[in-house]
């Protein structure tokens, strides 16, 4: 053995027994029926979580928060796939060449279909899309390092994809599905300013303007809305 290739594996070991692998944790991914376990559990993995709130600026009022929905989630790790004939002691997952390991994780990327990761012993069970996977040689070692970016998927159960009509004979396409329009509510009462209006009969808090246009109302201050808010007209 080099003295290059016995520096790397002590490296390698050294890092293990700092956390890469104390408690035989494993990451797995799979994809329908093929199964994949990191040979190398990483060290460090992140998951980035974000909410989409909004500021809005009110007059009269100043800037106020709104609550939006999460964003997907993010999920990235590094680590390496380990060659054979290295033996190293640390490998928890399967035993494979490092281009065997390169070239399934870009199948997976180039098939367009998403990934389930499960990192035993963690929060972590995400159904999620390859973002990019980068890898590099390095020291001689034959060992292939990588990164790996995930981003959360979810599948979109959609009206239009889920088009149960009959297919046309003549044009080979289905019915339109017919879609049909919630009622409107004719006004809202009991409410406290023309947020919460606009929240009631919209769902959302964005048409509050509108209302107050459609009332006649230019003068948003609380204490003149009070007696304005008995009973709204929508725009």
């Amino acid at each position: 053995m080099s003295l290059m290739s016995l520096w790397n594996q002590v490296n390698n070991i050294g890092g293990f027994l700092l956390g890469g692998g104390g408690a035989k944790r494993q990451v797995i991914l799979s994809v329908e029926d093929e199964k994949f376990t990191l040979p190398v559990t990483p060290r460090v993995y992140k998951v980035q979580t974000e909410q989409n709130n909004r500021i809005v600026d009110i007059i009269d009022f100043g800037e106020a928060q709104l609550f939006g929905n999460p964003k997907l989630k993010k999920l990235s790790l590094s680590s390496f796939f380990p060659h054979p004939k290295h033996e190293y002691p640390f490998v928890v997952g399967d035993s494979a060449e490092p281009s065997e390991c390169v070239a399934k994780i870009e199948k997976w990327k180039e098939a367009k279909k998403p990934v389930r990761i499960i990192i035993t012993d963690s929060p972590v069970n995400l159904m999620v899309a390859i973002k990019s996977f980068d890898y590099k040689e390095q020291d001689g070692s034959r060992d292939i390092y990588f990164d790996l970016d995930l981003v959360e998927w979810k599948d979109l159960n959609t009206p239009m994809a889920n088009n149960d009509k009959q297919v046309d004979d003549k044009t080979g396409l289905k019915d339109r599905p017919v879609e049909r329009t919630p009622p409107r509510p004719k006004a809202i009462q009991r409410v406290q300013d023309f947020l919460d209006a606009s929240k009631k009969a919209y769902g959302d808090y964005q048409h509050w303007r509108g209302m107050a246009n459609a009332n006649g109302i230019k003068n948003l201050a609380m204490k003149e809305l009070r007696g304005a808010l008995g009973k709204l007209k929508l725009k």
